[in-house]
């Protein structure tokens, strides 16, 4: 007769299973611990790569438009003589501006269109020149405009002065200096300039913007730092990852900035 108390033996007895199961509830807790911290660090990393890219596109576009920009519509006459038709200054939200000092984030997470940023590229006109048989060659003018609502940037360049004042939204009072349709248009002095006109809403998770001046003083400026800060946001509450974009750009002289 096979031997009875040997067979049960062979069992496990409940304090047994109860401290296997517990080893195994211990082991996939980790191994899942372990794939939840992988998983966000994975979908952190993408959204660093992406949001890089966007603020990439944007600092690019913006850095070639104010390393363009015109402290004003300049008239060339025939005798050589240059006069300015209208100053065009620089426009910079004070909220956002620094002067040789450590960068002042300003929050773009607002309910409506803010403004950060309002100037000119423009071209000038050169009277027709009877010595050297040369004809006129007419004025061009855009504008540019940077805005933020959402923590997204709506960023517009266009030719058409109605345009430009109210698109996204009207610009602040204090941004006057600006030529109308009495100075630019078809049949003017002075054309407006399609050459990349744009009108682009950037998708990004934009938290804080600062821009550095550096030079002598607002009148004598060398150029700016512009610094973005970024965050991401995961069904409204922000996340530890986030990142900064900075670019420095130059800006023509005798370009003459102003806050509002």
């Amino acid at each position: 007769m096979p031997d009875v108390q040997r067979i049960k033996n062979k069992g496990f007895t409940l304090i047994e299973i109860m401290i296997a199961a517990g080893l195994m509830s211990l082991f996939m807790t980790g191994v899942f611990m372990l794939y939840r911290s992988g998983s966000k660090a994975f979908v952190a990393g993408s959204w660093r790569l992406d949001e890089q890219k966007r603020l990439q596109n944007f600092l690019g576009a913006l850095s070639r438009d104010i390393g363009m920009a015109s402290p004003g519509l300049l008239r060339i006459e025939s005798d050589g003589s240059h006069n300015i038709v209208i100053n065009t200054p620089f426009y910079i939200n004070s909220n956002l501006l620094s002067f040789n000092s450590p960068p002042v984030f300003m929050p773009t997470n607002t309910a409506d269109w803010t403004c950060l940023l309002a100037f000119s590229i423009s071209y000038p006109y050169i009277d027709a020149n009877a010595t050297f048989s040369t004809p006129i060659s007419y004025g061009r003018w855009s504008g540019v405009s940077v805005w933020t609502k959402n923590r997204k940037i709506k960023y517009v360049r266009t030719g058409d002065p109605v345009t430009f004042s109210d698109v996204p939204a009207m610009l602040p009072g204090a941004v006057v200096g600006f030529p109308d349709p009495a100075i630019v248009g078809a049949g003017l002095d002075f054309l407006p300039d399609p050459e990349l006109s744009r009108n682009i809403t950037y998708d990004l998770s934009l938290e804080q913007m600062a821009i550095v001046a550096t030079g002598t003083d607002l009148m004598t400026l060398g150029g700016f730092e512009i610094t973005c800060r970024s965050a991401r946001y995961e069904g409204g509450t922000r996340t530890e990852a986030d990142m900064l974009q900075s670019i420095v750009v130059r800006i023509a002289s005798q370009t003459n900035v102003v806050t509002f």
